[in-house]
């Protein structure tokens, strides 16, 4: 049941990572990432505040909920935790689905990702 995904903020390669759990946020994510990567570019090379406002965006409207997200720390570079994990690795500014070998710039995940603003022209 649910559709449940994790997103590991990884800084340093020996450090621990901070996981974002998500129950129902399979689905979206690339979506979501984008817009949360866009909505954090003032902060990409401040690791503290970068994880802050995007843990934040992506929680925005369950923030106070008892249920539907959780965060925890782990080390290592294992990342297989048992459902679709996707790792934001802040040193590298890429995206990549765990197990995976295609990692994907921020600025190009955002522009294949986010959503589109059309502006109407008079």
């Amino acid at each position: 049941m649910g559709a449940r995904i994790n997103y590991v903020f990884k800084d340093v390669e020996d450090e621990a990572s901070v996981v974002l759990y998500s129950h129902w946020g399979e689905t979206e994510w690339q979506r979501d990432l984008a817009m949360a990567l866009q909505h954090s570019k003032p902060r990409w090379r401040d690791y503290a505040y970068f994880n802050r406002m995007m843990i934040s965006y992506l929680i925005q409207d369950s923030v106070l909920e008892e249920t539907g997200f959780g965060i925890y720390a782990i080390t290592g570079t294992n990342f297989e935790l048992g459902e679709t994990t996707v790792v934001v690795d802040v040193a590298k500014e890429t995206v990549y689905e765990a197990g995976s070998d295609v990692k994907v710039d921020w600025d190009s995940f955002i522009n294949a990702y986010a959503p589109k603003v059309l502006v109407e022209q008079i």
